[in-house]
Protein backbone atom coordinates (compact mmCIF):
# COMPACT_ATOMS: atom_id res chain seq x y z
CA UNK A 1 0.00 0.00 0.00
CA UNK A 2 0.96 3.33 -0.60
CA UNK A 3 1.22 4.67 3.02
CA UNK A 4 2.22 8.81 1.58
CA UNK A 5 -1.79 8.84 0.58
CA UNK A 6 -2.73 8.75 3.69
CA UNK A 7 -2.87 11.96 6.09
CA UNK A 8 -1.50 11.79 9.64
CA UNK A 9 -4.47 10.93 11.61
CA UNK A 10 -4.99 7.84 9.48
CA UNK A 11 -1.26 6.90 9.96
CA UNK A 12 -1.69 7.39 13.89
CA UNK A 13 -4.70 5.17 14.27
CA UNK A 14 -3.65 2.44 11.60
CA UNK A 15 -0.15 2.43 13.68
CA UNK A 16 -2.33 1.47 16.95
CA UNK A 17 -3.93 -1.06 15.22
CA UNK A 18 -0.93 -2.45 13.58
CA UNK A 19 0.51 -2.58 17.14
CA UNK A 20 -2.50 -3.80 19.12
CA UNK A 21 -1.84 -6.77 16.36
CA UNK A 22 1.69 -7.24 17.11
CA UNK A 23 2.24 -6.37 13.20
CA UNK A 24 5.74 -4.63 14.14
CA UNK A 25 6.83 -4.47 10.50
CA UNK A 26 3.46 -2.85 9.47
CA UNK A 27 3.20 -0.21 12.62
CA UNK A 28 6.99 1.05 12.01
CA UNK A 29 6.48 1.20 8.05
CA UNK A 30 3.29 3.91 8.90
CA UNK A 31 4.80 5.52 12.15
CA UNK A 32 7.87 6.28 10.02
CA UNK A 33 5.73 7.34 6.62
CA UNK A 34 3.86 10.28 9.18
CA UNK A 35 7.24 11.31 10.58
CA UNK A 36 8.74 11.95 7.15
CA UNK A 37 5.27 14.07 6.79
CA UNK A 38 5.81 15.76 10.06
CA UNK A 39 9.18 15.16 12.26
CA UNK A 40 7.26 17.11 14.97
CA UNK A 41 4.52 14.68 15.93
CA UNK A 42 5.56 13.36 19.29
CA UNK A 43 2.81 11.07 19.16
CA UNK A 44 4.17 9.56 16.40
CA UNK A 45 7.95 9.42 17.87
CA UNK A 46 6.32 7.80 20.98
CA UNK A 47 4.76 4.95 19.45
CA UNK A 48 7.86 4.20 17.53
CA UNK A 49 10.11 4.11 20.20
CA UNK A 50 7.42 1.55 22.02
CA UNK A 51 8.14 -0.27 18.93
CA UNK A 52 11.96 -0.48 18.73
CA UNK A 53 12.10 -1.45 21.87
CA UNK A 54 9.42 -4.78 21.21
CA UNK A 55 11.27 -5.68 18.63
CA UNK A 56 14.82 -5.41 20.45
CA UNK A 57 15.79 -2.16 19.24
CA UNK A 58 16.11 -0.57 22.75
CA UNK A 59 18.81 2.51 21.93
CA UNK A 60 16.42 3.05 18.73
CA UNK A 61 13.84 2.89 21.65
CA UNK A 62 15.45 5.46 23.80
CA UNK A 63 16.15 7.79 21.03
CA UNK A 64 12.36 7.98 19.58
CA UNK A 65 11.19 8.27 23.82
CA UNK A 66 13.78 11.25 24.48
CA UNK A 67 12.36 12.87 21.21
CA UNK A 68 8.83 12.60 21.62
CA UNK A 69 9.50 14.24 25.45
CA UNK A 70 11.59 16.56 23.82
CA UNK A 71 8.72 17.83 21.57
CA UNK A 72 6.03 17.69 24.18
CA UNK A 73 6.86 16.95 27.94
CA UNK A 74 3.16 16.78 28.65
CA UNK A 75 3.00 13.27 27.13
CA UNK A 76 3.00 11.78 30.44
CA UNK A 77 2.98 7.80 29.26
CA UNK A 78 6.17 8.22 27.10
CA UNK A 79 7.66 9.89 29.74
CA UNK A 80 7.19 6.80 32.10
CA UNK A 81 8.03 4.61 29.33
CA UNK A 82 11.32 5.85 28.42
CA UNK A 83 12.47 5.87 32.32
CA UNK A 84 11.12 2.48 32.35
CA UNK A 85 13.21 1.46 28.95
CA UNK A 86 16.33 2.43 30.83
CA UNK A 87 15.02 0.34 33.75
CA UNK A 88 14.87 -2.44 31.74
CA UNK A 89 18.47 -1.27 30.32
CA UNK A 90 20.16 -1.54 33.53
CA UNK A 91 20.39 2.06 34.05
CA UNK A 92 18.36 3.45 37.17
CA UNK A 93 19.93 6.66 36.98
CA UNK A 94 18.70 7.62 33.86
CA UNK A 95 15.21 5.83 34.70
CA UNK A 96 15.30 8.15 37.87
CA UNK A 97 16.27 11.34 35.59
CA UNK A 98 13.68 10.57 32.90
CA UNK A 99 10.54 10.16 35.48
CA UNK A 100 11.42 14.08 36.58
CA UNK A 101 8.99 14.69 33.84
CA UNK A 102 6.59 13.03 36.22
CA UNK A 103 6.98 15.75 39.01
CA UNK A 104 4.29 18.17 37.99
CA UNK A 105 1.80 14.94 38.54
CA UNK A 106 -0.58 14.95 41.62
CA UNK A 107 0.73 12.37 44.14
CA UNK A 108 -2.58 9.91 43.48
CA UNK A 109 -1.74 9.97 39.73
CA UNK A 110 -1.36 6.41 39.16
CA UNK A 111 1.99 7.10 37.00
CA UNK A 112 3.17 8.78 40.10
CA UNK A 113 2.44 6.13 42.29
CA UNK A 114 3.78 3.52 39.61
CA UNK A 115 7.43 6.01 39.63
CA UNK A 116 7.67 6.03 43.55
CA UNK A 117 7.62 2.46 43.46
CA UNK A 118 9.89 1.32 40.99
CA UNK A 119 12.37 4.21 42.23
CA UNK A 120 11.79 2.44 45.71
CA UNK A 121 12.64 -1.06 44.29
CA UNK A 122 15.61 0.96 42.98
CA UNK A 123 17.00 1.13 46.05
CA UNK A 124 15.84 -2.82 47.39
CA UNK A 125 13.19 -0.83 49.58
CA UNK A 126 10.61 -3.85 48.54
CA UNK A 127 8.16 -3.03 50.94
CA UNK A 128 7.52 0.80 50.23
CA UNK A 129 7.96 -0.39 46.23
CA UNK A 130 4.80 -3.38 47.44
CA UNK A 131 2.70 -0.19 48.78
CA UNK A 132 3.15 1.92 45.90
CA UNK A 133 2.78 -0.14 43.17
CA UNK A 134 -0.26 -1.85 44.71
CA UNK A 135 -1.66 1.66 44.88
CA UNK A 136 -1.39 2.46 41.54
CA UNK A 137 -2.67 -0.56 40.21
CA UNK A 138 -5.63 0.51 42.12
CA UNK A 139 -5.89 3.71 41.04
CA UNK A 140 -5.31 3.14 37.17
CA UNK A 141 -8.12 2.38 35.76
CA UNK A 142 -7.29 3.55 32.09
CA UNK A 143 -4.49 1.15 31.52
CA UNK A 144 -5.14 -2.56 32.10
CA UNK A 145 -2.29 -3.80 30.41
CA UNK A 146 0.19 -1.26 32.77
CA UNK A 147 -1.40 -2.80 35.89
CA UNK A 148 -0.72 -6.59 34.14
CA UNK A 149 3.22 -5.21 34.24
CA UNK A 150 3.19 -4.28 37.71
CA UNK A 151 1.95 -6.56 38.87
CA UNK A 152 4.22 -8.57 37.03
CA UNK A 153 6.55 -7.29 39.05
CA UNK A 154 5.40 -7.37 42.39
CA UNK A 155 5.18 -10.79 42.18
CA UNK A 156 9.01 -10.93 41.67
CA UNK A 157 9.55 -9.02 44.81
CA UNK A 158 9.54 -11.89 47.39
CA UNK A 159 12.26 -13.54 45.83
CA UNK A 160 14.17 -10.25 45.30
CA UNK A 161 13.52 -9.39 48.94
CA UNK A 162 14.92 -12.45 50.12
CA UNK A 163 18.15 -13.09 47.91
CA UNK A 164 18.82 -9.84 49.42
CA UNK A 165 18.36 -10.85 53.09
CA UNK A 166 20.47 -13.78 52.59
CA UNK A 167 23.26 -11.56 50.95
CA UNK A 168 23.17 -13.28 48.21
CA UNK A 169 25.08 -10.22 45.53
CA UNK A 170 22.73 -9.37 42.60
CA UNK A 171 23.95 -9.92 38.89
CA UNK A 172 26.83 -8.37 37.68
CA UNK A 173 26.18 -4.54 37.37
CA UNK A 174 22.85 -4.99 37.99
CA UNK A 175 20.53 -4.26 40.75
CA UNK A 176 17.65 -6.16 42.02
CA UNK A 177 15.65 -3.94 40.32
CA UNK A 178 16.52 -4.86 37.16
CA UNK A 179 15.96 -8.48 37.70
CA UNK A 180 12.20 -7.55 38.83
CA UNK A 181 11.78 -4.96 35.66
CA UNK A 182 14.05 -6.66 32.98
CA UNK A 183 11.84 -9.30 31.79
CA UNK A 184 9.09 -6.46 30.95
CA UNK A 185 8.62 -5.49 26.88
CA UNK A 186 8.09 -2.22 26.84
CA UNK A 187 4.30 -2.24 25.17
CA UNK A 188 1.58 0.41 23.32
CA UNK A 189 -0.06 1.61 26.18
CA UNK A 190 -1.54 4.23 23.93
CA UNK A 191 -3.54 1.55 22.43
CA UNK A 192 -5.36 0.63 25.66
CA UNK A 193 -6.64 4.00 26.82
CA UNK A 194 -3.98 6.59 27.47
CA UNK A 195 -5.71 9.52 26.47
CA UNK A 196 -2.80 12.31 26.45
CA UNK A 197 -1.63 10.54 23.44
CA UNK A 198 -4.58 10.97 21.61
Amino acid sequence: MNYAVLDQEELFRLALHAMENQQHAEAIALLKQGLSNDDQDARLHYLLGVEYAQIGMPERGVEALERAVALRPALEMAVFQLGLLYLTQGQPDQAVRAWQGLDPLPEESPLQLFRQGLQHLIRDEFSQCRSLLTQGIAANQAVPVLNADMARILQQLEPLEEAVQAGVPPEEETQPAVGAAGSLFLRGYAASGDDPVQ
